[in-house]
């Protein structure tokens, strides 16, 4: 049975969705661990995600309070805001995630390279099996249909940009002031591109990785200093985005207080899209200093969002159908090892039979042992095709599970799943 255990923004403050952040090399640790078992995580700024397919619920449990123990949280400090679903509710709930549905900004685009990751890093450390795959892959193709078919990742809003439209609230225009990036991966490279097309030129990018920065300098012409020169930086800027997602605080009270004070005149708006976050919150309580994390971008994704809005009711109408399909697809594999099963019993059956009745004839009656034999083999064909039938049929509808069950429940057959 498919298995989901979240933890997202629409629940859960970001006071604990930092403390559940897992680097790729955590992801991989933990993966690495699972030997056996199908597994996948989804891990982003704003949700962390296990995806199971497992024969019990207490695997789940186990799984999942592993999990937050590789994150060094307990099991009763996220209880509140976990969201648990199996079977079909499961899958349904990637599929919403992918398209783009569950996320803060409606319909924007990083979710999907996000699955799309979360599926490979799990192919790749071999906890992927035929269902687990299946179900990606499915989420994944109705996430693709969902965009070229509507418009709901048109102009659709990221983090990075709802951070640029926040900071342009605080600030009014960016494209004349003095702009500091902190981090050089993949957020910060969103929030430069963003910059650029606002035609922004004086960014400064500071990066822990000089390659990621240098990377950034060459793509957008943009200034590049070490992470050493954060301090002077930071004294000439208006607007600073951190987007590390270092373990620890980049940014303490101590730090910017005393730069604030040597520049009393100058307010300094802070973006901090990064989780964990790389400002601590008491940085809010120095004057002019215009904090913002990613709770709060919440309340600038209700601008621009009626055309989006407008596509919901198509992008569900592909999700139901893909949702159908994935469905349908499964329960007609999962069908399969009970037909065989079914059919390797009623052998077992026809060969003793057999026997019985070959050792009632005398040593010479070859023609009689051939007659048995082709009539007990048609016999069987003919009695198991019906029912085989009817067992492909019933499995991929609604009830397919149950249907099974009872299967292997009244022919005494082996559990399956």
């Amino acid at each position: 049975m498919f298995h989901c255990r979240s933890v997202s923004h629409h629940r859960t403050p970001l006071a604990i969705r930092e403390r559940l952040s897992l680097t790729p090399a955590q992801q991989t640790d933990w993966l690495d661990k699972r030997f056996g078992i199908e597994a996948a995580l989804v891990s982003t700024c704003n949700r962390l995600e296990l995806y199971a397919f497992l024969p019990a619920d207490e695997i789940m449990d186990f799984l999942w309070n592993g999990l937050l123990a590789q994150c060094e949280i307990s099991a009763a400090d996220v209880a509140p805001y976990v969201e648990a679903s199996t079977g079909l509710e499961a899958a349904e709930h990637l599929f919403r995630v992918s398209c783009g549905l569950e996320s803060m900004a409606l319909g924007e685009s990083q979710i999907l390279g996000q699955v799309a990751q979360a599926h490979e890093l799990a192919q790749a450390h071999n906890t992927l099996g035929t269902a687990l795959s299946l179900l990606f892959r499915s989420a994944l193709h109705a996430a693709k249909r969902s965009r070229s078919e509507t418009t709901i990742g048109s102009g659709s809003a990221s983090v990075s940009s709802l951070g640029i439209a926040r900071a342009e609230e605080a600030c009014g225009p960016l494209a004349d002031q003095n702009i500091l990036v902190l981090g050089s991966g993949e957020m910060a490279e969103a929030v430069v591109k963003s910059l650029v097309q606002r035609d922004v030129r004086q960014i400064t990018v500071l990066g822990r990785t000089a390659a990621n920065a240098r990377r950034l300098a060459d793509l957008y012409q943009v200034e590049v200093r070490p992470m050493t020169d954060l301090k002077e930086a930071l004294a000439k800027a208006d607007v600073l985005f951190t987007t590390s997602g270092a373990p620890l605080t980049i940014l303490a009270f101590e730090d910017v207080a005393p730069i604030m004070q040597a520049r009393p005149d100058r307010p300094l708006c802070i973006i901090d899209i990064a989780v964990p976050r790389d400002v601590d919150p008491a940085v809010a309580s120095i004057p002019h200093v215009d904090l913002h994390n990613l709770d709060d971008l919440q309340l600038v994704i209700e601008e621009n969002l009626q055309e989006r809005r407008a596509n919901i009711p198509a992008v569900e109408r592909i999700i139901e159908e893909e949702l159908g399909r994935f469905w349908a697809d499964y329960q007609a594999r999962a069908v399969v090892p009970v037909i065989r099963s079914l059919r390797e019993h009623a052998e077992d059956l026809r060969q003793s039979e057999l026997a019985w009745a070959y050792n009632r004839l005398p040593p010479e009656s070859e023609h009689e042992r051939f007659l048995f034999e082709q009539f007990s083999h048609r016999f069987m064909n003919k009695l198991l095709h019906q029912l085989t039938q009817n067992l492909r049929t019933k499995a991929g509808q609604e009830d397919g599970a149950l249907v099974l069950a009872v299967a292997r429940e009244l022919f005494g057959l082996e559990d399956t799943a």
